[in-house]
């Protein structure tokens, strides 16, 4: 997003009717303030604000190791504009727009609240509000521009944004949709309860019913090294017997499509480079639908990053002039190269980088890698990369486009919480977390993202799809 939205979640009310702090009610197993903060993240809104009040000693520790913004409404009685007006003192010059969200909304997803920014982005401007297709009804939440943002901390008493609604009719576009449900609130205890429906949710095989197409990370997940993990067989097989659509992704840039085909056959499996796709084949496919034919680009990298972008008609640069710098995991990696690549972005070269990985691992241990590289970078020019590897949404649009395949059909299966599973909550993909990578059961409760499905690993995941016990 080049534009920050800010979220400003609500959270200052006394819940009278609840007799305790709505705000700490469970869900997910985590208290409700703390999920819609994650949600609020995961969805790439920036920065993401609470604002506390009635029960803000209570409150406030349950968001302490999260990545927002804790700030207290100490005239909370006085009704919902204070609390709008501590948020809005908050935002920062780069923030675009901001999106208020009432904190009883358990509902709501990352994929939702980005689709508020995209449809703010078409229409710049605008205050952007839902409404059921169906019913016609408006809700929450609601994105307002900055330029209502003086006009927003104007407000007194009781009243929220849809105080500006009738004097600026003509700036409010209509978000539609899909699924009412989703705008839910948990205004009594009742309501909470009926909502609880909700989030007991699917069984493990009940996340995999519908699915017809797969994207699935490779390391930690089909191989740990050059270690074969459990199910790799029955996991291929299966794709094969359900006539699965399927791509391999990977962030690690440095290796060719041939190379993962031939390392699969060395374990006993048979698939094709058209079933792979690196972080380095999605940037040069990236750059293709953008650039000029011929393009220069300055490039750190291996074979995997250099050989993609040959292939695509680019014509690499020895440092003298370029078009696009692109960074990437490099073994040979010299200062001579660390200059020449801020010199070049310093004259303007668009900064690409394949992938924000910071540790590239090795047999023992851990090495630097490509995210390493852009932080290196972006501290020295002062210009923030484009980044296309996961959790960035070009990786897995490029997989869907090549699978012809749609969001809710289409499975994400990966061992890294805020690269595989992130990437896909946030384009409203299933997710199932595998265990036998780098992920473990107990960092899960304390993460703020949220895999659909937990699976030990392959062959779990394999016993799950076929109606199967795995012991």
């Amino acid at each position: 997003m080049t534009a920050n939205i800010a979220a400003v979640i609500l959270a200052a009310g006394e819940s009278r009717r609840f007799g305790r702090p709505k705000q700490l009610l469970r869900w997910e197993g985590r208290p409700l303030v703390a999920h819609l903060a994650d949600v609020a993240w995961a969805a790439e809104l920036s920065p993401v604000i609470v604002v506390l009040g009635a029960h803000a000693d209570v409150v406030r520790p349950v968001l302490e190791k999260r990545p927002v913004q804790v700030l207290r409404n100490y005239r909370w009685a006085d009704g919902m504009s204070g609390s709008v007006h501590v948020g809005l003192s908050a935002l920062p010059p780069s923030c675009a727009g901001a999106i208020f969200i009432p904190v009883d909304q358990p509902l709501l997803t990352p994929q939702f609240l980005r689709s508020l920014v995209e449809t703010w982005r078409r229409h710049p401007g605008s205050i952007v509000v839902p409404q059921d297709e169906v019913h016609g009804t408006k809700g929450a939440p609601v994105l307002f521009d900055r330029a209502l943002f003086p006009e927003l901390a104007q407000l007194s008493g009781d009243v929220g944004g849809r105080a500006l609604f009738a004097s600026h009719e003509a700036q409010i576009v209509y978000h539609p949709v899909r699924e009412p449900w989703l705008l839910s609130d948990a205004d009594t205890p009742a309501a909470f309860e009926r909502l609880k429906a909700y989030e007991r949710g699917l069984s493990p095989a009940q996340h995999l019913e519908g699915v017809k197409a797969v994207i699935s990370d490779m390391d930690g997940v089909l191989w740990r090294n050059r270690t074969p993990l459990p199910g790799l067989r029955e996991f291929f097989a299966l794709l094969e017997e359900r006539q699965l659509k399927y791509v391999l992704v990977t962030n690690n840039a440095s290796k060719t499509p041939e190379q993962y085909v031939a390392k699969l056959a060395q374990m006993g499996v048979r698939t094709t480079p058209e079933h792979v796709l690196n972080s380095a084949l999605a940037t040069a496919a990236y750059l293709a639908d953008r650039a000029a034919p011929g393009a220069w680009v300055y490039a750190l990298g291996g074979p995997g990053t250099i050989n993609a972008l040959q292939e695509r008609g680019f014509r690499l640069s020895a440092g003298d002039r370029a078009d696009y710098v692109v960074a990437s995991w490099d073994r040979d990696l010299t200062w001579n190269k660390l200059a020449t690549a801020t010199r070049l972005i310093l004259e303007g070269a668009e900064f690409i980088g394949t992938n924000p990985d910071v540790t590239f691992p090795l047999e023992t241990t851990l090495a630097p890698g490509a995210g390493s590289l852009l932080v290196t970078l972006e501290s020295t020019t002062g210009v923030t990369p484009t980044v296309i590897g996961k959790p960035y949404p070009s990786l897995y649009r490029q997989a869907l486009s090549r699978m012809e395949a749609v969001p809710d059909e289409t499975l994400v299966i990966g061992d890294r919480l805020n690269t595989d599973i992130l990437g896909g909550v946030r384009l409203g993909l299933r997710t199932a977390l595998l265990l036998s990578g780098v992920t473990h059961a107990e960092q899960v409760p304390h993460s703020a993202i949220h895999p659909d499905v937990i699976f030990e690993n392959l062959a779990a995941l394999v016993a799950a799809w076929n109606g199967e016990p795995y012991a």
